[in-house]
């Protein structure tokens, strides 16, 4: 189920487009504060970020920009009362996706939405990408053509991080996400897992072309 961020300070809205996008299968978050909302996004996975201008603490087109800047690859939809011609460029210049005002037919944002998360999940590989070819039905990936020789909690966890690139992965969601590591065994596994896989993608932490630590959160799959 694509999971929605919606960054709004009307409870109202919220709790009315929660409901009607849960009706369409999307999954819909909401925090009131850009400071939350950027916490969030560091420790949690979303398809797509609902955007509010008029926010406390910053604007949300500023917002916007250090989410574009932290996560690329994350669509962003601005939903404002604002009818500002020179906004909605300066949304666009921030790198906004798509900007609709209220007040709005919500079955037209569930349509964008839709659209947009589609768009997103169907992007061509670049060719960094194509370092590494996963092949979910033998559980196998190759590097360069090559076999990698993983155990099942290798490929899982670095057929997650493939998955969602440049994304910030918590090892909390790393442990909830693969059959292959148990609670109990603690999320500090997870470390001594990530350093075989280094090891065998011939990864150098201190300087990495792939996989990147995230001080006390967990890791981000950056490419080659």
């Amino acid at each position: 189920m694509p999971r929605i961020l919606m960054v709004e300070d009307d409870l109202q809205i919220t709790e009315l487009l929660e409901q009607y996008l849960g009706r369409y299968g999307l999954e819909m978050m909401s925090v009131d504060r850009p400071s939350v909302a950027l916490d969030k996004l560091r420790t949690e996975q979303y398809d797509l970020v609902l955007l509010d201008l008029g926010l406390p603490e910053m604007d949300g087109l500023e917002l916007c920009k250090i989410i574009k800047g932290d996560h690329p690859e994350l669509p962003v939809v601005i939903s404002t009362a604002r009818h500002d011609t020179g906004d909605k460029v300066v949304a666009f210049d921030a790198g906004a996706d798509d900007y609709i005002a209220k007040p709005y037919d919500p079955r037209e944002l569930v349509a964008r939405i839709q659209s947009i998360i589609k768009r997103y999940a169907h992007l061509t590989p670049t060719s960094e990408q194509e370092v590494f070819e996963v092949d979910p039905i033998k559980m196998e990936i190759t590097q360069e053509g090559t076999l990698l020789d993983l155990t099942q909690a290798e490929y899982e966890i670095f057929a997650l991080f493939l998955k969602k690139k440049h994304q910030v992965i918590s090892r909390e969601f790393i442990v909830g996400s693969i059959d292959a590591v148990r609670w109990e065994s603690g999320d500090r596994s997870i470390d001594v897992i990530v350093s075989r896989l280094r090891h065998k993608i011939g990864d150098d932490p201190k300087n990495p072309r792939y996989i990147r630590s995230v001080r006390g959160v967990g890791y981000k799959y950056i490419g080659a």
